[in-house]
């Protein structure tokens, strides 16, 4: 694990701005363009015009920044194993890239979303307390051991898609609840994740399969309601959903440990808040809502109850089988591996 109280400070504040400026000061911009353009000759932008213009702002800055946080000496990164998969979805016709062009400039519209705005905002103040707190104690999550025994939250044979416990392999490193999360899905010999074209929810092989406690716990959160995100198939972020993670559970299983299970389908979730769960019981079926690019379980454990202002904890899973081997210990896993609970 790389990070330090020394090294880690600036790179995160850097990081930060590429994340989120981006989008606050295109919008401010084009704002004032408006204002302008008004005051000085009386026309107002059509619609498709201001969202065209902040689109491109925002992915200038974008682009910008992200150069400026990742310095003179990028990070070397290890080849993610899905730029071997097939792309998922009629998506695939349009190329390997295609997703950039679909699935970040719409995320990019969740800044018009009142509900995501003020999320972002708080996990922008929730990163900012996380990172005061935590500053001292990076390192030491590296050798950070479970409260309690967890197993894979599904039965069956399902592939990392996403997320280790290092930052080469990492989900999302700097978004620091999310540090240690993981991408599940289901798929074939061929690593295809669905039947048919894959324009529809049902054409995905873990579309509608049980989700399942990882260890006993209490629920202390459960958001339900939103739909699918739209135009599966074409890498479309849902920015008009009421939060970006979709329906999703939280559930207390040790003092300091929580696991955080999102993008479940509306209506399939049968906790509320105050329920016990056994490890193993069904908490919700795998979905496609918020922000999701295919059907997918994201999975993460953190050291506390929001997922704005938790810093994200590593995991290791009981007896498993991964990528055809069974293990006896908790096992560290990693993306592109195929893994299994083994009763």
């Amino acid at each position: 694990m790389q990070p330090s109280h020394t090294s880690d400070i600036p790179r995160w504040r850097k990081e930060l701005g590429a994340w989120y400026w981006p989008m606050l000061l295109s919008l401010a911009c084009v704002i004032l363009l408006q204002v302008v353009v008004r005051q000085l000759w009386g026309w107002n932008f059509p619609f498709w015009l201001v969202i065209a213009l902040y689109l491109i702002l925002a992915g200038i800055l974008s682009f910008g920044l992200k150069a400026y946080a990742e310095g003179p000496k990028k990070t070397k990164r290890m080849p993610h194993p899905a730029s071997q998969w097939p792309v998922a979805g009629p998506l695939r016709y349009l190329g390997r890239y295609a997703i950039m062009f679909t699935f970040i400039p719409t995320s990019l519209l969740s800044i018009f979303n009142p509900w995501q705005l003020t999320q972002q905002l708080k996990q922008i103040g929730g990163q900012a307390r996380v990172h005061k707190r935590m500053r001292d104690h990076y390192e030491a999550l590296e050798h950070y051991q479970n409260k309690v025994s967890y197993r894979l939250p599904f039965d069956g044979e399902w592939l990392i898609f996403n997320g280790g416990l290092h930052r080469e392999t990492s989900h999302s490193w700097d978004v620091l609840a999310q540090r240690y999360a993981y991408d599940f899905v289901k798929a074939d010999a061929s690593f295809r994740r669905h039947s048919g074209a894959g324009n529809r929810l049902k054409h995905y092989f873990c579309y509608e399969e049980p989700i399942l406690a990882a260890a006993s716990g209490e629920v202390v959160h459960v958001q339900d309601g939103i739909g699918p995100a739209p135009l599966v198939g074409f890498g479309v972020c849902d920015f008009l959903a009421r939060h970006f993670a979709g329906n999703h559970v939280v559930i207390r299983h040790a003092e300091g440990e929580y696991g955080v299970y999102a993008h479940l389908i509306k209506g399939t979730i049968p906790v509320q808040i105050g329920d016990r769960v056994a490890q193993g019981d069904r908490i919700g079926l795998c979905g496609h809502t918020g922000h999701s690019s295919e059907p997918h379980l994201h999975f993460h454990l953190q050291d506390g109850e929001s997922i704005f202002s938790s810093m994200g904890l590593p995991i290791r899973f009981e007896t498993a089988r991964v990528n055809g081997t069974v293990t006896d210990t908790p096992v560290e896993i990693t993306r592109g591996q195929r893994v299994a609970h083994i009763p």
